[in-house]
């Protein structure tokens, strides 16, 4: 039952199927087809004649020959059509398509190309009431002129839906492609609509002549068409194919550009936005008016990146065209591809052809400003040049001008016929303006002048008269360099005349007043009948000629130079061709001396044979280290003839010379270079039988890092000077001075490297540090030194000892840096008289002298040494810079074990030389502690210095006294020195001053010490300086860093003495405190102190920092302070001498000149920065009055102190009567009491005299 239910099923849907194939059949169709096509196209307009279809309705109709026409006019054939129904709007009596597919159809509409578009000739097309979703159709457009026809080929790809009054359009691609004009459209995703009223399209990517555009463009038919768009243009480029015909030719940039517009189908106007890649970024409006004979741009304004563009001109139809544009900080670099950044300003008028879609003829006249490209300097450029059949002519002269810079050239030129004739003149032409239209460049200058340019593109004649004016040119510098020059073909140099006149140039390193040349061009030949250099007494002359063939023949040549003077007896001929320079033999006498030879190169062969000519000419040609030799040169140098080999053979002689302090009557060389071998079959010098040495011997030159190469060297010495070393050797051996006699010897290779001295130095040096006769025998192998012996003896300083010491001075090692577990072993001793070895190097450390014998080794690795050994002193004496004394009476002991030197005891004794009577048996100074070489170059000190009533008196006398110390020095890279040391029966001297700091400390230096030291003061102490003169007790206390100036602390109290006003009166009865702040030697004053004048106690009171205290006076007769500086100054009051105008002016006078000699006292080293230069330490000033009243007869004087000891002074007087008043003088300060003065005045009298400023 099942099976028969299936097979019903089956044979009904077979019957279906069959039904629909036979039901579906064109056959059965084609009427009703073709009557629903024409019902349908029939209310639009249009009808359709049709072939008979084939094919089946559910897959694909296919028909020929359809014809389909407008009662408009309009017809459209399809030879073949292929198309797919829709089944059920077809059953509704509608036709729509799914697809339609038409080849080369002919569509011919009823407009033609002239007619108005306000007919409306397509009004019908959007009544085409029928949908197809895929549409693809290709052919033809025919439209009909007059007397000819044109074709307008498409493609189109997409599909139409017919709605009631328009027709909705969506095109996937379309192309349109017109012969003549030239025009091929392709547009991709195109959208929109067609009705009798507008035309709308939407446009994602269209490329119209190779133009990328997008937007949408609308167009509404009426009686007054209108048409709306917005078109988007991409990266669109003008083609150079428009400029071809002009002599330049812009490397224009791509744009984008939005267009959004209205037009009446005869006016546009809108907007307008463009930018690209360079940075262009403007915006602005449009407006174009057309009509049947011209198009005209009324408007066009751009502005944006700080520039405005504004362009306004008229295109006709006959192809001519003018304009003007208006710019506003115009810059090229946005609009030009590699172009510079401008700014230009101004205006240009164009006028010209545009034909077949070339330029064909331009003028251009501008009046423009520009603002960046020549170093921002404001430039102008105006004038008029007209371009048409290949001739540019300046019709108005174009005038260039940069500040004063004025370029002017005027002319024409000719491309067809390549013909030139330009008139150019300068005026203060810059460098860089000239830079910018040649190819080379000239550093500086500015010519003024002119130049004629004329003749054949190739063949170009030149007539120039130019000064330029501090002319520079690669190494070439001229202050003046006039040029005078006619040629007439700058390509070949035939025939022309060039005259050169300069002054004040340089030239590398050489220096010359003035030169002049004049050179004649004819038949390829170049004469010089002059070329001259002048400096001072040198000069540089020469004349002669250059051919064609390069060929230079010097008919003669002079120079004088730096006392040397050089001159050919016989004409040299050099010869330059295929890259190689021939000089022919020659003879060139130079000072006395004689130059012979010959030589070419690539490669270098030759000879030159010397004949007495001075070894003062070898600087000339830096060769290094030339310098120091003297003597005359005889010999040979030569260069064989042999391609396969690199050689050069020296036979050379210097005569009666030196080189540096070692002097000679014969340096000989006799040696050749061969392929990387130095062989020296000998180099000698001897100077008489008092010095000599004597070497021979093979070197490898260039060493070979990669390869051994073998090395030998012999050589003998007798007497010879070893400064030599300096320039050739490292530091250490650099510092060896002295007379070496002995033999040196090199063996082995590059790789292993042997060594062997046996000699001595006579008059030996170690840097400063003498050693006198030195003796010893090394030898060097295997990256080790060994000295078997070696001794020193000074005077009766002698030293001995040996060593084996781990180096690398192989000739090539991979790297000098030795395994840190190689062993070191070092054994000496010694027996001294004086310790040069130390004072030589410690700066406080004067000498130190006595009995010092001493042990010293070092042993074991690099790593870990380990020094040993023993030094004892008996009877020394230290002299420091320090202590004006020495420390006398040293004995004592010191022993080093593993790094460790232990002070065990050392004693001296330190007094006063100038006093009588002192037990000097006993000592009143120890020393001890230790000090840990570990790292010998860093020791680290832990050292105390005790003493009992010794005698202290500072080198520069500040201070003096007895004092009980106990200081401790400890420390390794920052050393500390503190301690304290009571002082007693002393002064100072130093005078009071507000110290500036000069820093002078160095942060890089190994070691910085600092100093802290208390003064404790008992029993007797004074300040004794020009301003005061006290007892005092208190506690004091001193530190310095490094370099830097010495820095009191404390807190004084004033026992009794006296204080001196600056008017030179004497406060007696000093009391007070004088607290000291740690900077410099500046105290904080608070004194009270009295004097007398008259019956009146005059009481002085001073509070306040020494540079800028207080004062303030009081009297036990109740005088105002106005009185009492009346009383200080004249002795008497206003009051008591009767008031007058004149007194009272002089009175005046008197204490302003006062006041005024203190401000200029004060601020005379802050305002000229002297003191902090270290030229003076301190300024007086007195006489200030006399600025104030000449015809008083004081004098006005400076006196600037130098140092501690020594003063500068300047006196004047401004009178009129004693003009001539005017003296220098100095002055010497033996001790703080006692100087000695010597002055000298305008008459050229020498006066001496003494001060006293105490008396004790």
């Amino acid at each position: 039952m099942k099976n028969s239910y299936k097979n019903y099923i089956l044979y009904f849907c077979g019957f279906i199927g069959v039904f629909l194939i036979v039901f579906f059949r064109p056959s059965v169709w084609q009427d009703r087809i073709d009557q629903y096509l024409n019902d349908q196209l029939s209310k639009s307009g249009w009808s359709l004649n049709n072939s008979v279809f084939s094919g089946h309705l559910f897959t694909k109709l296919s028909s020929s020959d359809v014809l389909l026409k407008s009662n408009k006019g309009t017809s459209i054939v399809f030879p073949s059509i292929n198309a797919r129904i829709k089944i059920f709007p077809l059953l509704m009596g509608k036709i729509n398509l799914n697809e339609l597919s038409v080849s080369n159809a002919i569509i011919k509409p009823s407009l033609k190309l002239n007619e108005d578009p306000s007919t409306r000739a397509f009004s019908g097309i959007k009544q085409i009431p029928i949908d197809i979703d895929k549409l693809n159709i290709d052919g033809d457009i025919v439209l009909f002129e007059e007397d000819s026809t044109q074709l307008i080929s498409f493609l189109i790809n997409g599909g139409i839906t017919s709605k009631e009054d328009n027709l909705v359009i969506n095109i996937g691609e379309l192309s349109i492609f017109l012969n003549d004009p030239s025009i091929n459209i392709k547009i991709k995703r195109w959208k929109g609509f067609l009705s009798d009223e507008k035309i709308a399209i939407d446009l994602k990517n269209a490329i119209i002549n190779d133009i990328n555009l997008g937007g949408f463009l609308e167009y509404n038919f009426s009686n007054k068409s209108k048409i709306n768009g917005n078109i988007l243009l991409q990266e669109y480029k003008l083609p150079e194919s428009i400029f071809s015909e002009l002599p330049l030719q812009p490397n224009l940039s791509t744009i984008s550009a939005n267009f959004s517009f209205q037009s009446n189908a005869n006016d546009y106007f809108g907007k307008l936005k463009i930018e690209n890649e360079l940075g262009l970024n403007m915006d602005g409006a449009f407006k174009i008016e057309t009509d049947s004979t011209h198009i005209k741009l009324t408007e066009l304004q751009l502005s944006g990146n700080k520039t405005t563009l504004s362009l306004s001109g008229l295109y006709e139809e006959s192809g001519r065209f003018n304009g003007i544009a208006r710019l506003d900080n115009l810059d090229f670099s946005q609009w030009l591809i590699d172009s510079k950044k401008t700014g230009i300003s101004g205006y240009l008028l164009l006028d010209g052809i545009f034909k077949d879609m070339l330029i064909a003829s331009l003028d251009i006249n501008a009046d423009v400003n520009e603002s960046l490209i020549f170093n921002g300097e404001s430039t102008s450029f105006s004038g008029s040049v007209s371009y048409a059949d290949s001739v540019l002519s300046i019709v108005n002269p174009i005038m260039l001008s940069i500040g004063p810079s004025i370029v002017s050239v005027q002319g024409k030129a000719n491309y067809n016929q390549e013909l030139i004739n330009l008139d150019v003149s300068m005026t203060e032409a810059s460098a860089f303006l000239i830079n910018n239209f040649w190819s080379d460049s000239l550093s500086n200058g500015s010519a003024t002048g002119s130049m004629q340019i004329n003749g054949g593109f190739d063949n170009l004649t030149v007539d120039a008269d130019l000064l330029i004016n501090d002319f520079n040119y690669n190494n070439i510098f001229l202050e003046n360099f006039e040029l005078f020059a006619k040629l007439d073909n700058l390509q070949n140099y035939n025939e022309g005349e060039i005259k050169i006149k300069f002054t004040d140039g340089t030239w590398n390193d050489i220096r010359f007043e003035s030169g002049n040349a004049q050179l004649y061009l004819k038949d390829q030949i170049i004469t010089i009948s002059s070329f001259e250099l002048r400096n001072n007494d040198d000069f540089f002359q020469i004349n002669g000629s250059l051919n064609g063939d390069s060929l230079l023949l010097v008919d003669q040549m002079q120079l004088a130079y730096k006392n040397h003077y050089l001159v050919n007896p016989s004409q040299l001929r050099i010869l330059i061709k295929n890259n190689k320079i021939y000089i022919k033999p020659f003879e060139i006498h130079i000072d006395d001396g004689i130059v012979k030879g010959s030589f070419e190169t690539n490669p270098f062969v030759g000879n030159l044979k010397f004949s007495n000519v001075t070894a003062d000419l070898l600087p000339l040609f830096n060769i290094k280290r030339s310098q120091y030799l003297r003597g005359n040169i005889f010999g040979e140098i030569f260069f064989p003839k042999d391609n396969s080999l690199e050689q050069v053979k020296l036979n050379l002689s210097v005569k009666e010379g030196s080189y540096k302090s070692q002097e000679f009557d014969d340096l000989y060389l006799n040696a050749a270079y061969q392929n990387g071998i130095i062989s020296i079959d000998s180099l000698s010098l001897f100077d008489e039988d008092k010095s000599s040495f004597v070497i021979s011997g093979t070197l490898p030159f260039p060493v070979n890092s990669q390869a051994s190469q073998k090395t030998q060297l012999q050589s003998k010495f007798k007497n010879y000077e070893l400064s030599f070393l300096s320039e050739f050797s490292n530091d250490i051996l650099s510092r060896i001075k002295g007379s070496f006699t002995g033999d040196f010897s090199i063996n082995g290779n590059t790789f292993k490297t042997g060594y062997k001295i046996d000699g001595k130095i006579t008059d030996a040096y170690w840097g400063r540090l003498p050693l006198g006769l030195v003796k010893g025998r090394g030898e060097y192998k295997n990256k080790r030194l060994f000295f078997d012996n070696f001794s020193s003896d000074y005077n009766q300083n002698h030293y001995e000892g040996s060593a084996s010491i781990p180096i690398d001075i192989d000739f090539v090692s991979k790297s000098r840096k030795l395994p840190s577990s190689s062993n070191l072993n070092l054994n000496s001793k010694g027996s001294f008289r004086s310790a040069e070895f130390l004072s030589a190097y410690i700066s406080e450390i004067d000498s130190i002298i006595g009995v010092i014998d001493f042990d010293f080794n070092i042993g074991g690795s690099l790593n870990s040494l380990s020094r040993d050994g023993r030094i004892d002193i008996k009877n020394g004496e230290v002299y420091t810079i320090l202590m004006d004394e020495p420390i006398r009476q040293i004995f004592g002991g010191a022993n080093l074990n593993k790094n460790v030197m232990t002070i065990e005891s050392i004693n001296g004794y330190i007094m006063n030389s100038n006093m009588k009577n002192q037990n000097s048996s006993l000592s009143n100074f120890s020393l001890e502690g230790n000090i840990d070489f570990t790292k010998f170059f860093e020791p680290r000190y832990k050292l105390n210095a005790n003493g009992k009533n010794i005698f202290f008196r500072s080198l520069n006398q500040d201070i003096e006294s007895f004092v009980d110390l106990n200081v401790d020095v400890f420390g390794k890279d920052t050393i500390d020195i503190a301690g304290t040391i009571t002082a007693r029966n002393g002064a100072i001297y130093k005078e009071f001053k507000n110290s500036e700091s000069i820093r002078s400390s160095n942060s890089s230096d190994r070691v910085i010490t600092n100093y802290n030291i208390r003064f404790p003061i008992e029993d007797s102490f004074s300040i004794r300086n020009s301003q005061i003169d006290a007892k005092i007790s208190g506690e004091l206390g001193i530190s310095k860093l490094y370099q830097d100036e010495w820095n009191y602390s404390g807190e004084i109290e004033f026992i009794q003495g006296e204080i001196y006003y600056y008017l030179g009166d004497v406060f007696e009865d000093l009391k007070g405190t004088m607290i000291f702040d740690g900077q410099g030697f500046n105290p904080f004053l608070d004194l009270t102190a009295s004097t007398q004048i008259g019956e009146a106690e005059i009481i002085l009171g001073v509070f306040g920092p020494l540079n800028n205290p207080e004062w303030r006076f009081e009297s036990d007769k109740g005088y105002s302070e106005s009185d009492i500086l009346q009383l200080l100054t004249f002795n008497t009051r206003v009051a008591e001498e009767g008031f007058s105008t004149e007194g009272l002016g002089t009175q005046a006078q008197t204490i302003l000149g006062a006041y005024l000699e203190r401000q200029l006292e004060k601020n005379f080293i802050k305002s000229t920065g002297l003191k902090s230069s270290g030229i003076i330490q301190d300024v007086q000033i007195s006489g200030a009055s006399e600025l104030i009243n000449p015809n008083q007869g004081d004098e006005f004087s400076i006196n600037a102190r130098l140092n501690q000891n020594f003063s500068l002074s300047y006196k004047r007087s401004f009178s009129l009567e004693a003009a001539y008043k005017n003296k220098v003088g100095v002055e010497y300060k033996l001790n703080p009491n006692f100087s000695v003065i010597g002055n000298v005045d305008e008459t050229g009298q020498v006066q001496m005299k003494f001060r006293v400023r105490r008396v004790y």
